[in-house]
């Protein structure tokens, strides 16, 4: 490593210098709505586990149930030996219930995207991106190689001059709800847009559901349950969220499936993710399509609207929106740092996310709310936060 030592260490001299220095934080206890490391215990605001599924009974008997049947690894990639009996239920469940010729199983939400975008894209003359898509779009946009438009984000107006600006048949893509900021995609009006100006026979569309699976969309299966298959043909989603577990799938047509197990690398090259896994997926999706998971989701909305509500009435300044995540603005890096080191000392986990997650400029904090969080919980949150603010 001396060959670069010199040019490493003024690079992470630079990211410290700009307030962007990243640590792995250990804890030591975690849950939905709690979280401890050897510094304490906290009211946790930064898990995306909106409904406190990781901890549920049927999740953790299915998972230890399976680790003894099926052992703790797969042992090889889904195409070699790794594929077994648990996977194939999960798949086979999934595309029933949203109602998807196929879906196959992946690693990581981050493979998902990626893994979709660089081996489909070929087939298009370009991509148009909503400009805060994910990174693992990003990245699999950037790999692919193909021509990129990018239009302001949720702007219906600037969609449309992208796609008059350039011809040939194209790949839209765009999340369901933005991890960073908490909103909602205009899927519906982007499919009208394409019908309106007749653009159907020349674009597809691509979303990312990671976010929404689980808690959005009738029942909760997010885009899922909203949109068609023909309307949306390609659907990633993810299982770290709402499922409470983790993984991904890509939810597609049967030919489309078959040519990303024949062509795309990351499901092909890599081991697959334990039976266990799947097993503990496959009892989190029964208890989503459940009268638990109907009450779990009403738990969350109702979260929701608390904190709105109690925001509101203390004039903070939250980014409001009706999904689990909230974001307070708060501009420089140091701002947001200090806010949520203020909000440690008072006993809440509320990380500052800078750039470049988020745009510059916009450093915030996050919170994503849970099922779990009591209103005393939100009520302790916002009181922290009012204080620390005023600091």
């Amino acid at each position: 490593m001396a060959v670069i030592a010199a040019r490493l260490r003024q690079a992470n001299s630079d990211r410290k210098g700009l307030q962007r220095w990243r640590t792995l934080n250990t804890g030591t206890s975690v849950s939905a709505r709690t979280i401890a490391d050897d510094s304490g215990s906290y009211l946790n605001f930064s898990s995306n586990d909106y409904l406190g599924l990781s901890n549920h009974p049927s999740v953790l008997a299915a998972f230890c149930e399976a680790v003894t049947s099926y052992g703790a690894g797969s042992r090889a990639s889904s195409l070699v030996v790794g594929y077994q009996v648990p996977h194939a239920y999960l798949s086979a469940q999934l595309a029933e219930w949203l109602e998807r010729e196929q879906v196959l199983l992946m690693n990581s939400g981050f493979a998902a995207n990626h893994g979709c975008v660089t081996t489909m894209a070929p087939f298009y003359d370009r991509l148009v991106s909503d400009r805060l898509i994910h990174a693992s779009l990003i990245d699999g946009i950037r790999h692919s190689r193909v021509r990129l438009q990018r239009f302001a984000h949720n702007d219906m107006a600037d969609l449309l001059q992208r796609l008059q600006q350039q011809s040939g048949n194209g790949l839209i893509l765009t999340e369901s709800v933005f991890s960073m900021d908490g909103d909602r995609a205009p899927v519906r009006a982007i499919l009208n847009l394409i019908d309106d100006n007749g653009y159907r026979d020349q674009c597809d569309l691509m979303v990312d559901d990671a976010h929404g699976f689980g808690v959005t969309g009738p029942d909760g299966k997010g885009v899922g349950g909203e949109f068609s298959q023909a309307e949306v043909p390609l659907l990633t989603l993810t299982f770290g969220k709402a499922v409470g577990v983790a993984g991904a799938a890509i939810a597609t047509t049967s030919e489309i499936a078959d040519y990303l197990v024949n062509h795309c690398r990351e499901l092909i090259y890599s081991t697959a993710f334990p039976a266990a896994q799947a097993a503990a997926i496959s009892a989190s999706v029964k208890l989503l399509q459940g009268a638990e998971g109907a009450s779990l989701r009403t738990k969350l909305s109702d979260n929701i609207a608390l904190l709105k509500q109690q925001a509101a009435a203390l004039n903070l300044p939250l980014q409001a929106t009706d999904t689990a995540i909230q974001t307070v603005q708060l501009g420089s890096d140091a701002r947001a740092l200090e806010v949520s080191s203020r909000l440690r000392e008072q006993g809440i986990w509320c990380t500052a996310i800078r750039p470049p997650t988020v745009p510059e400029g916009q450093a915030r904090l996050r919170i994503a709310l849970s099922a779990m969080h009591s209103a005393d919980d939100i009520n302790q949150l916002l009181r922290a936060l009012q204080q620390s603010l005023e600091t």
